[in-house]
């Protein structure tokens, strides 16, 4: 079984593609293997073809032959095994490096408490009393922001609530949120991708110790070398955690197709991907919802296109300013393709919709972008808290 500290060989690999939620297909020195990655997450911002991963070699026979353990982001290695980060933080409790555990050891791992299970028990050294601690493995980062979760986390709502009633029948819960960047300065829930979890963590902020660290490793990856508490503006999150802003949709399209697109008549599209860029400055998320059925009235150019599209995946950007002009002009500079006149006749862009040959999630800019508007447009607001 792997453990902390990562005294162990470890093995540089290129990621190829995610097999499924748990398996990754790596190259090693040109010869492919599959790795079991212990992570549910998205992972759009790291697992991006071709990038650097550190693996380790299974230690049981009939298992995959190979566990990844972090990938490099830029010179950045990012702990990916989320089971890893439970056995690093107790560690870190053990030789009293945190300094908001510095009265408390551990006494269990994953303990039991109703139907639920938490990551750590703790004990406090002077007058005996328990704390249960979730553990949440941080890897959504840009700039000096992180957040987190990187998907919708119904298991991890659950978690924040429970310790949230337990707080409320007098019992000491808490959750730390570890960031696997040193750089880091702030924290926040992810409301972009999982507005429920977000709601969850503002609901219990009065009752549950909420905390987020910063780790980063020494040169080897064997160790945790310098750890920083972070800022939760809880002002930030509770202002943006409303149901407007703009949003990107991604829509594949499998095969040459000729539709009609109501006032702009015929349009002749090429198989690929298309990004259409929109707005919803109130009931957001009901209009991602609309865009995703495939049965209902056309009224917008975009209807044309979702009802014939092989998959349409949505990338919400919830905020007060008005950023779709700017947020289109973005994408039209990393496109291949921009359609004239689509989706823009209230304003006055050449168009919001553009065409990508290969899957847009693949391509590094295009996350860069995304990592921009949801995340790093931040930093200037937060600095000046």
């Amino acid at each position: 079984m792997l453990n902390y500290p990562f005294n162990y060989p470890k093995i540089e690999a290129r990621f190829v593609r995610r097999i499924n939620r748990f398996v990754l297909l790596v190259d090693i020195d040109g010869r492919e293997e599959e790795a079991y990655l212990a992570n549910p997450g998205r992972l759009w911002e790291l697992l991006l073809p071709g990038a650097r991963l550190l693996l380790a070699p299974s230690a049981s026979k009939g298992k995959l032959p190979y566990t990844v353990l972090a990938c490099l982001k830029g010179d950045i290695p990012v702990l990916l095994h989320t089971h890893l980060t439970n056995k690093v933080i107790r560690r870190l409790i053990d030789e009293n490096r945190l300094d908001s555990f510095m009265d408390y050891r551990v006494i269990k791992e994953e303990p039991a408490c109703g139907k639920h299970r938490f990551d750590l028990l703790l004990q406090h050294l002077d007058d005996g009393s328990t704390l249960y601690l979730e553990i949440k493995s941080c890897t959504l980062f840009a700039g000096k922001v992180a957040m987190f979760p990187d998907a919708v986390t119904s298991r991890g709502k659950e978690h924040l609530l429970k310790l949230g009633e337990l707080a409320g029948q007098g019992i000491k819960t808490g959750c730390l949120f570890v960031i696997m960047n040193p750089g880091a300065e702030y924290f926040l829930p992810a409301y972009h991708i999982d507005p429920d979890f977000a709601h969850a963590f503002m609901h219990i902020s009065g009752s549950v110790g909420l905390q987020a660290i910063a780790i980063g490793f020494d040169h080897t990856f064997t160790a945790v070398q310098s750890i920083k508490e972070l800022s939760i503006p809880f002002p930030l999150a509770r202002a943006e955690l409303q149901d407007r802003g703009v949003y990107l949709l991604i829509l594949a399209i499998d095969e040459d197709r000729l539709v009609t697109v109501g006032k702009m008549g015929e349009l002749q599209l090429k198989a690929g991907y298309y990004v259409y860029a929109g707005s919803a400055m109130k009931n957001l998320s009901k209009r991602i919802a609309r865009h995703r059925r495939k049965q209902k009235k056309s009224r917008w150019h975009i209807d044309y296109l979702t009802a014939l599209a092989a998959s349409v995946t949505a990338v919400p950007i919830l905020t007060a300013d008005r950023l779709e002009c700017e947020l289109a002009g973005s994408v039209r500079a990393i496109a291949a393709e921009a359609v004239a006149g689509f989706g823009s006749s209230d304003c006055r862009c050449p168009g919001h919709l553009f065409f990508f040959s290969n899957n847009p999630l693949n391509n590094p800019r295009f996350i860069d972008l995304i990592q921009y508007c949801r995340i790093a447009r931040l930093e200037d607001q937060l600095d000046l808290l």
